[in-house]
């Protein structure tokens, strides 16, 4: 399980005294652990908190950085924004590896067939079917783009 290696790695940069390690893995365990919380609020909760659920959490994260990054870019502040790049690339140790662009073009290509769209009015039929075999394993962004395109050729 992810939540596992998480706890590990933590345990390993406490022994090793990286700080920024140690900082971002416990804030990606405090995230979890809210999220488990509302969950057991919710009564949604299974004993324990899925890998779907915890990528979930590690991909908001990254993309709170790269916003975070951006702004202190456009204020002028390198160091900060580079110290974020740096918080969102250690988190996406934790991901899957992503698709490439030339491989979500294949799958799209795959799920608008499957579904048999032919309009913009499917495109969300096809983000869910996507969202439900992809998680964590692409950027849903790009493929809402590619996906935007190659409806609007075709209805």
């Amino acid at each position: 399980m992810l939540i596992e290696k998480i706890k590990q790695d933590l345990i390993n940069h406490i022994k090793s005294s990286d700080k920024l390690k140690v900082s971002i893995t416990r804030l990606l365990l405090a995230a979890v652990k809210d999220k488990e919380i509302s969950l057991r609020k919710n009564q949604e909760s299974s004993d324990i908190i899925s890998d779907n659920i915890v990528i979930d959490i590690i991909n908001k994260m990254i993309k709170q950085r790269k916003a975070t990054s951006e702004t202190y870019i456009e204020a002028g502040r390198k160091d900060l924004a580079d110290k974020e790049k740096l918080e969102a690339k250690l988190l996406s140790v934790y991901l899957p590896e992503q698709l490439l662009e030339g491989e979500l073009n294949i799958i799209i290509d795959k799920a608008i067939l499957e579904i048999n769209a032919n309009s913009l009015r499917e495109m969300s039929k096809i983000m869910k079917l996507l969202k439900d075999r992809y998680s964590g394993k692409c950027d849903f962004q790009l493929a809402s783009i590619l996906l935007k395109k190659k409806l609007s050729k075709t209805g």
